[in-house]
């Protein structure tokens, strides 16, 4: 079987945390506008700092009325809660001792600010040596669903976009611009809700259908196991 490669999105896919995303919880802490909002949301998950003060420092940059001691306090916080909220979906470590016991190159493509990753890190320590790549937005300085952070994965994996797997959770962020580079996709609905009126479109083929969807991290380990075409 030919090498092939398969890139993880952490958040809602191996992963839960907190019920309300980054950008949110920072939003109502500091009262931002919805404008507002936006703009530091896309510095969370573009910012390479890996420190509650840096982060500070450049999310005053961007926010000059609010007081930096104001926004260094709310971030200090918000950075420790992320970390220890972060849990890992049922059968998500299986699925990757899995898939690195038969072979599989295995790496990480998500959109995440440091404090989530490290607490990614520490729920999944006795898998992260098998992750041979990190292609995190924070450190890459692009967002899912840029092309160019697909591209810099498939590079580093040193194998054709068609041996490379994108395996997450969000259509627009996940399924789409993998199958624009000419990655391989499966789909998980962990929040079949939140994706239902793109997955009704999908099913009346009047967008394009992912090579595989499941309703979960398990039953995308006993896909991926079974299906001679794309086990490694």
């Amino acid at each position: 079987m030919r090498p092939t490669a398969f890139f993880f999105d952490i958040g809602g896919t191996l992963a839960t945390a907190m019920d309300a995303t980054p950008r949110r919880l920072l939003g109502t802490r500091l009262n931002l506008s919805e404008k507002e909002t936006k703009r530091v949301g896309r510095l969370l998950m573009t910012e390479p700092s890996i420190d509650p003060q840096s982060l500070a420092e450049a999310v005053c940059g961007v926010l000059p009325h609010k007081r930096p001691g104001e926004i260094l306090g709310v971030i200090q916080t918000l950075w420790v809660e992320q970390m220890h909220s972060v849990r890992a979906v049922r059968g998500a470590k299986e699925l990757l001792e899995s898939l690195g016991r038969r072979g599989g190159f295995l790496g990480i493509l998500s959109n995440t600010w440091f404090p989530l990753f490290q607490g990614f890190c520490n729920v999944f320590a006795p898998v992260t040596p098998l992750l041979r790549w990190m292609v995190l937005s924070f450190q890459e300085g692009f967002k899912k669903p840029s092309r160019e952070i697909f591209l810099r994965a498939i590079l580093r994996s040193g194998l054709p976009p068609c041996s490379c797997w994108m395996v997450g959770d969000s259509y627009e962020l996940d399924m789409e611009p993998a199958m624009d580079v000419g990655m391989k996709t499966l789909w998980v609905l962990s929040s079949p809700e939140r994706e239902r009126d793109l997955l009704d479109q999908v099913r009346r083929g009047a967008m394009r259908s992912p090579d595989g969807m499941v309703r979960n991290i398990e039953e995308a380990r006993r896909l991926l196991e079974d299906n001679e075409e794309i086990s490694p």
